[in-house]
């Protein structure tokens, strides 16, 4: 059995974007010729966004040589309550508790939309494992991830579960969905594999980088990413150190060039203390960023290096015994907090200028 596996697509949010990021899926899962494209839930980001596309889906979900399985999600659950279409292609594992779904020599157990995975269900899935069922559904793994790995989902920690749970399933491969940020993969203690995909399109800036769907191929127990052709944000951020101003700005050219500037939303953030003057430096990183958004906070520190303060304290140092003081043995870094430290005290006014 040949997968395709994606989730929290989010159809209807952001306009064409979604759109988009579907067309690349169902070509992806064309070109690497799936058995099925699996979709670990919120396909849709809400009942009337599903109910709005769906003559506009059909066509889309006709004539694939695959089939679309999906998941209901926290998002979407709503629209699979009534005798909806969206295509002979498309179908959804919507039947409470479970839904199984030949594939090839396989089967996908999808899992309805639920808050708990529960005793019974868990009992019931369980038994329903084989070597060749694949489990899909939308979950939080752990409760583990860090603030805004969901999205701006309002259900962070939606239906959680245990990697030790899943493990006590026996399924060789969990697909799942609900955190968005990036493709994730972990072991199972019984040797499975769970998958995050992440989202296949950036909703948020907790979504950064080039988005990714994943194939998965049960016979030979193989997974691979697959890049997409589809809308992301990225952040390039850096502190910059006096004497660090020009390699900043090449860092921040070397990674505009690499990005695809047409399909992105990026941003450049910059802080920390430069030995340029600073308008100088707003400058050069504006003309470095090329289209992306430029957030800097740097200060020049001109000032502080001709600072009788500055002076006087490095020649204080340099007549110093490191080895005397616990915990500095570096006196570059003494001087980086130095610079850092005289610079606050000057914007703020503590200190007066030479």
């Amino acid at each position: 059995m040949r997968l395709l596996h994606t989730a929290d697509l989010h159809l209807g949010r952001g306009g064409e974007r979604s759109l988009d990021a579907l067309d690349a899926l169902l070509a992806a899962a064309e070109r690497e010729a799936v058995d099925a494209l699996t979709v670990g839930g919120d396909c849709f980001d809400s009942a009337a966004a599903a109910d709005e596309l769906r003559p506009e889906l059909r066509e889309r979900f006709t004539d694939n040589d695959f089939d679309v399985l999906v998941v209901p999600g926290n998002h979407d659950a709503a629209v699979f309550d009534g005798n909806v279409e969206f295509g002979p292609d498309f179908r959804a594992l919507s039947t409470d508790p479970v839904e199984v779904a030949t594939v090839g020599d396989g089967e996908v157990l999808g899992v309805a939309d639920r808050e708990r995975l529960g005793e019974d269900l868990f009992f019931d899935v369980r038994e329903r494992a084989h070597e060749e069922a694949v489990l899909l559904m939308h979950c939080t793994l752990d409760a583990g991830f860090g603030a805004g790995a969901t999205g701006d989902e309002a259900e962070p920690t939606y239906c959680p579960v245990q990697t030790e749970t899943l493990g006590e399933l026996g399924y060789e491969f969990v697909l799942a969905g609900h955190v968005h940020s990036e493709l994730y993969q972990r072991k199972l203690p019984n040797g499975g594999l769970f998958i995050y995909p992440g989202s296949p399109v950036s909703h948020s800036w907790a979504e950064l980088g080039r988005r990714h769907a994943v194939v998965v191929d049960t016979d030979d127990a193989n997974v691979q990413p697959v890049a997409l052709d589809t809308f992301y944000r990225d952040r390039f951020a850096a502190t910059v150190a006096p004497g660090d101003g020009y390699d900043a700005i090449e860092r921040v050219e070397g990674w505009i060039d690499g990005q695809e500037t047409d399909r992105s939303d990026l941003e450049v953030r910059v802080d920390g203390f430069t030995e340029l003057d600073e308008s100088t430096f707003d400058e050069r990183l504006h003309a470095a960023a090329g289209p992306a958004t430029v957030v800097n906070e740097t200060r020049g520190v001109a000032a502080v290096l001709d600072h009788p303060i500055y002076a006087d304290f490095v020649d204080r140092l340099d007549d110093r015994d490191l080895d005397e003081f616990d915990r500095v043995d570096d006196s570059e870094v003494v001087e980086e907090r130095l610079v850092e430290t005289l610079a606050e005290l000057l914007a703020a006014g503590e200190v007066t200028h030479a």
